[in-house]
């Protein structure tokens, strides 16, 4: 399939599984690895937000793209020493899994003139060693911190990452952790969930997620 085929077959995946009344999901297309070019012309299909998971790459590409109106994502692990990095090139941060991150992207979001900067709690549903994020057991302690001390940020919600086992040709009806990262997204911030993949994209949609986080299957193969 053509880029644009790819793109409008996510698109109509995300639209066929909205409930009657809910607003579509936005689909956040995930762009690393990928070349400028297909960043370009996937834009001006339409798509405005793009997810990058490297602090150096979301420079290069913002610097590069600056002409366009994209919205930038970071969705990646975050290193101390590259948070002023993505605070100046990105418009929100998903990955956000300690008050001491919290912090230090306030600061800069308040030296850049980007206050109230837009971030999302990153929970390891899973408990899983080889996953960052918060354990769901501390998100809430997290959130009130973040919320009574940090008037620099926004906290729109939750990002999730449920564990591989997880995908729509394992599952029929949506599994209870994904209920229950819907539901305690909804006690955090302004409510929202970003969860879902390629492969849970249709149990995630199901679930109410409002966001979800689609690369290969947007984009194609990444590059080496």
């Amino acid at each position: 399939m053509t880029l644009a085929q790819r793109h409008s077959k996510i698109l109509q995946r995300i639209q066929s599984h909205t409930k009657s009344g809910k607003r579509s999901a936005e689909l956040i297309a995930v762009s690393k690895l990928q070349p400028i070019e297909k960043i370009v012309e996937i834009h001006a299909l339409g798509q405005q937000k793009f997810g990058e998971n490297y602090a150096q790459e979301l420079s290069e590409k913002a610097e590069a793209l600056g002409h366009l109106d994209i919205y930038w994502v970071f969705i990646g692990h975050i290193q101390s020493n590259k948070i002023r990095k993505i605070v100046t090139h990105a418009q929100e941060i998903q990955t956000v899994a300690s008050f001491s991150h919290a912090q230090q992207i306030a600061r800069h979001a308040k030296d850049l003139g980007k206050a109230p900067f837009p971030i999302m709690l990153e929970v390891n549903a899973g408990d899983e060693a080889s996953k960052s994020g918060s354990p769901l057991k501390e998100i809430k302690t997290l959130a009130l911190q973040i919320v009574q001390e940090l008037p620099e940020l926004q906290l729109n919600g939750l990002m999730a990452i449920p564990p591989d086992s997880f995908s729509d040709s394992n599952y029929s009806t949506v599994p209870p952790l994904y209920h229950e990262l819907r539901a305690l997204a909804d006690e955090i911030g302004l409510g929202l969930l970003s969860l879902g993949m390629s492969n849970d994209l249709s149990i995630a949609l199901d679930a109410g997620s409002d966001m979800v986080r689609i690369g290969t299957a947007v984009f194609g193969s990444r590059d080496s």
